[in-house]
């Protein structure tokens, strides 16, 4: 499912709140028809898997930030993680590929490269529900193109916000946010409409 809708409508505030980072303030979110709330967050967090906009690589290998610094991680499921994400021929370019550092002291990576890690991170989590917010926006159309293809293909819960028309097509569906309510759905291949529009 993607969510769509203007800059400041509360599309990340909606992810944040379904991701248990914030308080529900009224209504009721809930998962197989038990309240978040209730469900607790460790157990609610090992299902899932999150691509936020401020999501940061921390100082050490490729392979450990993919593992998120899990002790004993398994390097076949991060490899299988990159390659969904795309990455792993970047990563083996790398000069000692995933045990490569990256981060405040090791190799640069390009903004796109830095995305599809932080991707792999949370598919190497193998979640039940992922969550991605403008999580490609940073690829040119056919990694991108490549990338939508895997996810979708691993039949998990997805919700996506996104602008990119790619993006928004690789949907089962989308709804159209403004000023903080769902006000719209729209068929994934079709435009979504303005705001203003949607309102009418």
């Amino acid at each position: 499912m993607a969510i769509v809708g203007a800059s400041g409508c509360g599309k990340t505030t909606l992810v944040k709140l379904l991701l248990g980072l914030l308080p529900a303030t009224e209504g009721r979110i809930t998962v197989d028809g038990r309240e978040l709330s209730r469900l607790g967050t460790r157990h609610y967090r090992e299902r899932v898997g999150a691509v936020m906009q401020d999501d940061k690589l921390f100082a050490g290998s490729v392979a450990e930030n993919i593992a998120f610094g899990e002790d004993g991680y398994d390097l076949a499921r991060v490899e299988e993680a990159a390659r969904l994400a795309a990455v792993h021929d970047d990563i083996v370019s790398l000069p000692m590929g995933y045990h490569s550092l990256i981060g405040d002291m090791g190799t640069t990576l390009s903004g796109g490269q830095k995305q599809r890690v932080i991707l792999a991170r949370a598919l190497y989590r193998q979640p039940r529900f992922l969550f991605l917010d403008e999580a490609t926006s940073h690829l040119d159309v056919e990694r991108e193109r490549r990338v939508n293809d895997a996810v979708r293909a691993l039949k998990i819960t997805r919700i996506i916000i996104a602008h990119r028309p790619e993006t928004i097509a690789s949907a089962d569906r989308v709804l159209v946010m403004h000023g903080g309510r769902i006000v719209q759905e729209v068929r994934p291949n079709a435009h979504a409409p303005s705001p203003e529009v949607a309102t009418a």
